[in-house]
């Protein structure tokens, strides 16, 4: 007694545009998502806290060589002092 194989499933791709669409343009938008209002005290403690963490995870990597780490560190310790109040 054969079984009959099932039919594939139907595709879910989608096939792409042959024609290109002109309303399709990539337009740089960072200017007008830039942050208009300087950072509070309160958000600029949380930056630093969150460093703080990524320094700490740093320290305790065991797959970074001991140069690896005070590069890594060197560069977060650069970015929270810009931070400080």
């Amino acid at each position: 007694m054969a079984t009959e194989m099932p039919p594939p499933p139907p595709s879910i791709e989608q096939p792409a545009p042959t024609v290109p669409r002109p309303d399709a343009s990539i337009v740089d938008m960072r200017e007008e998502f830039a942050r208009k209002t300087p950072q509070t005290e309160e958000e600029k403690a949380q930056a630093r806290a969150f460093i703080d963490g990524k320094i700490a995870m740093i320290r305790s990597d065991s797959h970074m060589t001991d140069a690896e780490k005070a590069a890594a560190i060197a560069e977060l310790e650069a970015i929270k002092r810009n931070l400080s109040p």
